[in-house]
């Protein structure tokens, strides 16, 4: 009997050893997505592990800066090495912490049946994470991206400029999420529990599956691509026949807004989601499209004063080295465009001829 309490004490503490070392890794921005899994499931299994991260969560926020490795564990141990000692001796409230992480910008918790762990890409520019009526919605401002681990571990990435919302609870039949703007989904696979995501326009119905959905409501098209699976789509406009179109991987279905109508084309799956890695992809776009998209990633707005310029259509690729600066050259190849910055726009005009 002693050798088996021993045992015990001795896993227990290295479980706890490998806990600890999990949220001191997602504090860090460190966890590969299995590990962030994990630790969600970590903390659904009980109340006191919500507790735990909760007190971890604030102080780490209010800190307000970044730690290298060391010092974090020094000062998690100063801090918090009396949590993880014993269950019955813990105290106090569970702290609602979402408002000051997300302010620090460094980690966003939300405490309850369930969380959103969502994991910041762009540090320069914190998502605003509104909670309400056990609703979530996730605002990525401009210049920025996100990454979100919903509530039943199905990922988004959250383009710049996008609007994220969905039920914290995970105890729905339908796993619903409602998009304005970009986001690329991989879905956990559940025959169950269908997954839904809404847009102004049109909605994408799936069981487990990886694709993506770039609905902003400022361009004319609607854009859902498949990657991998299948999705049903149901298109939302007057005048449109109401059946579902079944989309199979590497194909993309285009929706104009201002004639209702579709187009289906074969692409490259892997395109559709290169803004995760910060790549940009432009296959027979107009340049008023392009300069959307550019108003995102770098957070300005592009005034177009050429009719030639908004006319022409433009194929091809930019990594994510490249500057908007550099970006802009390349599209002046035959060297008759000219652009001013004004603080935060940028206007591009004709270069007048001289006789």
């Amino acid at each position: 009997m002693i050798l088996k309490t021993i045992e015990f004490v001795v896993m227990r503490n290295k479980d706890e050893k490998y806990m600890e070392d999990l949220i001191l890794g997602y504090f860090a921005k460190e966890l590969t997505d299995e590990q962030e899994r994990e630790l969600l499931e970590w903390l659904n299994e009980d109340p006191s592990h919500r507790e735990t991260l909760s007190q971890m969560a604030d102080w780490w926020a209010t800190a307000h800066i970044p730690l290298f490795a060391s010092e974090t564990k020094e000062s998690f141990e100063k801090h918090f090495g009396h949590i993880f000692v014993s269950e019955e001796k813990k105290e106090g409230k569970i702290i609602s912490l979402w408002k000051r992480v997300a302010a620090a910008a460094m980690v966003l918790i939300v405490v309850g049946t369930s969380f959103y762990a969502g994991k910041l890409i762009n540090r320069e520019n914190a998502a605003n994470v509104v909670v309400k009526n056990m609703f979530t919605e996730v605002i990525i401002p401009m210049g920025s991206t996100s990454k979100v681990i919903l509530p039943d571990g199905s990922l988004a990435w959250v383009n710049a400029g996008s609007t994220l919302k969905y039920n914290v609870n995970d105890n729905q039949t339908i796993r619903e999420v409602s998009l304005t703007g970009e986001a690329y989904f991989e879905v956990v696979p559940d025959s169950l529990h269908p997954f839904i995501v809404k847009t102004e326009n049109a909605s994408v119905r799936v069981l487990g599956t990886s694709f993506n959905v770039k609905a902003y409501s400022e361009d004319s098209d609607l854009d859902i691509s498949l990657i991998t699976g299948s999705v049903n789509v149901s298109i939302h406009a007057s005048d449109f026949a109401a059946e579902e179109i079944n989309l199979h991987p590497n194909r993309m279905l285009r929706f104009n807004k201002e004639t209702n109508s579709v187009n289906m084309k074969e692409i490259r799956g892997t395109d559709a989601n290169a803004w995760i890695d910060g790549q940009l992809i432009f296959n027979e776009q107009p340049f008023p499209v392009i300069a959307h998209d550019l108003e995102r990633k770098f957070n300005v707005s592009i005034r177009i004063e050429s009719k030639r310029l908004e006319k022409e259509i433009f194929t091809g690729s930019f990594s994510p080295a490249y500057t908007l600066e550099q970006i802009l050259q390349e599209v002046n190849v035959e060297k008759n465009l000219t652009w001013t910055y004004n603080e935060n726009e940028i206007v591009i005009r004709e270069i007048k001829k001289r006789y």
